[in-house]
């Protein structure tokens, strides 16, 4: 399960800037994962607890903003959201499409802080 491997990459990069901002504790941390990046969610919320004990964010919240596929057809001439399942074919033409304009994301968004 790279899952793990993932969280323990983004408390490190948490760590890191609770420490450049002098932060003691995190109590949440907010990412955009995309539909098409490789991470399951349920997984990489199934590792958090564990990757953040004795953690500055030990307790906290991962909440994550899931990002849905979406390409961009050139035979259609525009963005489309392919029907999960059909890989990057467009789901009105049902061409391949060669651009992916969203959907890889894996990205550390923010992160709460106890007022």
């Amino acid at each position: 399960m790279h899952e793990l491997s993932i969280a323990l990459s983004l408390i490190e990069a948490v760590e890191a800037k609770a420490r450049e901002l002098g932060i003691e504790r995190v109590t949440g941390v907010h990412l955009r994962v995309g539909s098409f990046s490789g991470v399951v969610p349920d997984a990489l919320r199934f590792t958090w607890e564990a990757a953040t004990a004795q953690t500055v964010a030990e307790s906290s919240t991962l909440l994550i903003e899931e990002v849905p596929l979406v390409v961009y057809c050139e035979t259609c001439g525009g963005e489309r959201e392919p029907q999960a399942g059909a890989g990057v074919a467009c789901p009105s033409c049902e061409n391949p499409a060669r651009r992916i304009l969203r959907g890889r994301e894996l990205e550390l968004v923010a992160i709460e802080v106890p007022q």
